[in-house]
């Protein structure tokens, strides 16, 4: 039976420290505790926030309604398939792979958060995408309360984007279906990556994917503050995903500006240097502070309110628009 407590407070639920308080809060361990939370939910006609380890999430007010924190653990490995528990911490996943020897997540280490999380912001880092890998995963329908089996079409994934995160809410997942390697496949294309292991005296394209996993440890180390010391939801902005017409307008304003190109022909470009040469990065307005290692990460002093956290953001975001004529959009879920 799970226990169900009162007028909680969310502060040591998510990573901004923001002092919110929900009406009901409980903790899932199993799917007969999902059913028991819904049953629960519906009989008071409840609304329902999931909740993984709050890494990427902005409270903006009290919830009335009732958390759901996914605590279902679960590994399992059948040869190159590999199956995660949706409560199991994404980064001592990623290196329970690696100690499996099955590979493919290693660029994908160190990202905060847990493994329920990872589809719906479709997590990415140094040039590979969960998307890339995820077969299918389960989920209850909180409608009905059925368990189904989603594939990787169906989630619709996109930038930091899935269909998860456009209907939020709607799906509780369990427990997500990679397929992975047994073989070595070392992504090192990424510059910031490439250019760590050179300086490793690695080769990088003869890099193991423990390397590979050491290397992308130390480089988010180096340049994201951690949440536990600094509050913060690691990235705030998203990187711009721009046509051509849109890049090239760009590129005659900053002709250094750096750039990735994607498959589809568009163009990837890093937030943080836009941040960065607009003048943003170090500065500090009361509780809020955009940090100095990275332009992308706006940290908390621990006192913050949202309100200043956002009013921040917005300042930023229309200080780009009117220097480069490229809209930011915000990272993290904003409730």
């Amino acid at each position: 039976m799970i226990k169900i407590k009162n007028n909680f407070s969310l502060k040591s639920y998510n990573s901004l420290m923001i002092d919110k308080k929900v009406n009901y809060f409980c903790e899932l361990k199993s799917i007969d505790d999902c059913e028991e939370a819904i049953k629960f939910s519906k009989s008071k006609n409840l609304d329902i926030l999931i909740l993984g380890s709050g890494t990427n999430i902005l409270l903006t007010s009290n919830f009335d309604g009732i958390v759901f924190k996914n605590n279902i653990k679960n590994r399992a490995s059948n040869n190159e398939e590999v199956i995660l528990g949706a409560g199991e911490n994404w980064h001592e996943s990623v290196l329970w792979t690696l100690e499996k020897k099955i590979y493919g997540l290693e660029n994908l280490s160190l990202i905060p958060g847990t493994v329920g999380a990872a589809p719906v912001q479709n997590i990415g880092a140094y040039g590979v995408e969960l998307s890339s890998m995820l077969v299918s995963l389960e989920a209850i329908n909180l409608k009905d309360g059925e368990l189904v089996t989603i594939n990787n079409n169906e989630c619709k994934f996109g930038y930091r984007d899935s269909i998860f995160k456009k209907n939020k809410n709607f799906y509780l997942i369990t427990s997500i279906k990679l397929n992975l390697s047994r073989q070595s496949k070392t992504n090192a294309h990424y510059k910031s990556l490439r250019d760590y292991l050179i300086k490793d005296d690695i080769n990088p394209t003869k890099a193991t994917p423990n390397q590979i996993c050491r290397a992308v440890t130390s480089i988010r180390n180096r340049i994201l503050p951690d949440p536990l010391k600094q509050p913060n939801v690691g990235s705030f902005f998203k990187n711009l995903i721009l046509d051509q017409i849109a890049f090239e307008d760009l590129q005659k304003e900053i002709k250094s500006i750096p750039f990735f190109r994607l498959n589809n022909g568009q163009y990837k470009v890093p937030s943080a240097y836009l941040i960065e040469k607009a003048g943003w990065k170090g500065y500090k307005e009361k509780e809020v502070s955009i940090s100095k290692k990275h332009a992308l990460v706006l940290l908390s002093s621990g006192k913050a309110k949202s309100k200043d956290i956002l009013n921040l953001a917005s300042r930023i975001i229309q200080d780009i628009l009117e220097k480069y004529n490229v809209e930011l959009k915000v990272e993290p879920t904003v409730y």
